[in-house]
């Protein structure tokens, strides 16, 4: 309950990107059309997994400064510091999520002291939601917010914060991995 208006925006997010979203005869017809002629997803847009084709694995920056790498297994995405930060240690996970289609979903660690997290450290991690643009290069959308009190570790929720990925790329425009 404390995240459900978040819940509710990535379930309609959801719901419009995926197969729930189409009536149970046309997902039945899309799944008896055979694969081989699928080449591309505006084909046959539902025949291979909606992430088949995203691969996010690499080093991304979190709101223009902070360098994470992405490491993508399939439809889970997990995302780590790179170097040790007064709120991080380098390697530690910055959130974990699901891709489907454009959207990454999960949990995101706010972002806490040392200190506070060692003592509060069941309430530092919150809900986000990501939308992927078209050309895989940023990913932008919102994460929960907590406020905790470090006398007692009790939580606040607050407003939501918006938070933007952006693809690290070489001078060719690859993406660095």
């Amino acid at each position: 309950m404390i995240y459900r208006n978040a819940a509710y925006a990535i379930y309609a997010l959801a719901m419009t990107n995926a197969l729930v979203a189409m009536p149970a005869h046309a997902v039945n017809e899309v799944k008896a059309q055979p694969a081989a002629n699928s080449s591309s997803h505006s084909e046959n847009p539902v025949a291979t997994s909606p992430d088949a084709d995203i691969d996010l694995t690499g080093f991304w920056t979190q709101g223009g400064y902070k360098i994470v790498y992405f490491e993508q297994d399939g439809s889970r995405l997990t995302s780590r510091y790179t170097k040790r930060s007064a709120d991080n240690k380098k390697n530690e996970i910055d959130f974990t999520a699901t891709i489907h289609g454009n959207l990454v979903y999960g949990a995101h660690r706010a972002p806490f002291s040392r200190k506070l997290q060692k003592k509060c450290a069941h309430q530092i991690w919150v809900g986000m939601g990501l939308t992927l643009e078209a050309n895989h290069r940023k990913l932008t959308g919102f994460r929960g917010n907590r406020t905790v009190d470090p006398k007692n570790c009790e939580v606040d929720n607050s407003e939501t914060v918006d938070i933007i990925y952006t693809r690290m790329v070489d001078a060719d425009g690859n993406p660095l991995k």
